[in-house]
């Protein structure tokens, strides 16, 4: 186990990304403590491939009518800062390349 990114509460390891008004957070999967967080301004230039849903707590996996944006993290990021600005916790899920 890497335990750089391991929870503090639980000390599992899997986590998922949470965008938060702009506030880009890494979340334990298992039980929802903040492991990391920095701003989300640091992290929308990514060309990164990523799902934005509204976030259906931690380690549940969102519906797909929850589906806010899909695409590079730089072309939807405006879309998911909108979303998050009222409080609504978005979570990018990475989408994989073939």
């Amino acid at each position: 186990m890497n335990n750089i990114l391991a929870c503090p509460s639980c000390g599992l390891d899997k986590t998922e990304s949470i965008v938060h008004r702009g506030s880009y957070i890494l979340r334990c999967a298992t039980c929802g403590e903040t492991i990391v967080a920095t701003s989300f301004m640091a992290m929308r230039d990514s060309d990164h491939l990523c799902s934005a849903f509204i976030d259906p707590g931690p380690g549940k996996y969102p519906p797909p009518e929850t589906l806010v944006a899909r695409g590079s993290l730089r072309q939807i990021a405006t879309t998911i800062s909108a979303a998050a600005n009222d409080g609504t916790l978005i979570r990018l899920i990475s989408e994989v390349k073939d």
